[in-house]
């Protein structure tokens, strides 16, 4: 369950809207998670609450950033909150997620309630704000050329390198920011991928081979090396390569979505 407000669950969430929705919902939901870890980084920064420590306590994993706000629980409320605003996703639902991922928190030792509770707050806050910037962002990115979001994506690897070993996750981040960097602007350049209206069955065949090609990269990932960093920096660099550049390649392909092109014909 905790995966649901880490790179796991983030990962199959931007690979389902970019796939079955398009680039537009994909980008928000990524720049939505990339906004709220932005604010839990400069808290985690400024002052440090350590990690429940108690022999009671079964602790998961030691982990070396503060302990408030929850990292899990502001990117759970962020992403499926976003998902909820712009009706994509029940609210219910949502709210079943973040307090599943909440509760994991809890059940593998690595955070107090009130760090829970600063998470949701953080996460409620930067949500309310994030929507209202929104569509300011939309109409600014809408104007830019290939050049610039060529530029763009090769300055995410370059802004992700240097924190990949400050912050839990780091190596999945800047992973995931070189298979944009390489993915991005070729899907760009020769897919123009769009989403087309086809039937559930053909969507469900979309989806089987897109998550299943994510759940063989990571089991080849464990396999080329039981080291925690380069197993994250490979997997996620993969998996985010295939999001946007080969599957909707693949997809539009099999005639399951289109380019830019086949829309306009």
């Amino acid at each position: 369950m905790t995966q649901l407000g880490s790179g796991g669950g983030i990962a199959i969430a931007f690979a389902l809207a970019f796939w079955l929705k398009g680039r537009k919902l994909a980008w928000s939901l990524a720049s939505a998670v990339i906004f709220v870890t932005a604010i839990n980084a400069a808290i985690w920064s400024l002052f440090y609450v350590p990690r429940p420590q108690h022999p009671q306590i079964s602790v998961y994993k030691q982990l070396d950033v503060s302990s408030f706000p929850s990292g899990h629980t502001g990117t759970a409320t962020m992403l499926w909150g976003s998902l909820t605003v712009l009706s994509y996703l029940p609210a219910v639902i949502t709210v079943c997620i973040v307090a599943l991922v909440m509760l994991s928190r809890i059940y593998l030792g690595v955070h107090y309630l009130m760090d829970l509770l600063g998470g949701l707050a953080i996460g409620l806050i930067s949500l309310f704000i994030y929507q209202r910037l929104l569509p300011v962002l939309v109409r600014w990115f809408s104007g830019r050329t290939f050049h610039f979001f060529l530029v763009l994506s090769f300055a995410l690897p370059i802004v992700a390198f240097p924190a990949a070993d400050a912050f839990p996750d780091g190596w999945e981040v800047f992973g995931a920011a070189v298979g944009v960097a390489i993915g991005m602007p070729l899907e760009y350049w020769y897919v123009r991928y769009h989403p087309a209206q086809v039937s559930l069955q053909k969507q469900v065949v979309k989806v089987a081979i897109g998550l299943g090609v994510l759940a063989g990269i990571v089991f080849v990932a464990r396999l080329i090396s039981s080291n925690e960093l380069p197993r994250d920096l490979i997997a996620y660099g993969l998996a985010v390569f295939w999001i946007v550049f080969p599957a909707p390649a693949l997809f539009a392909r099999m005639g399951l979505s289109r380019t830019v092109e086949q829309r306009l014909r």
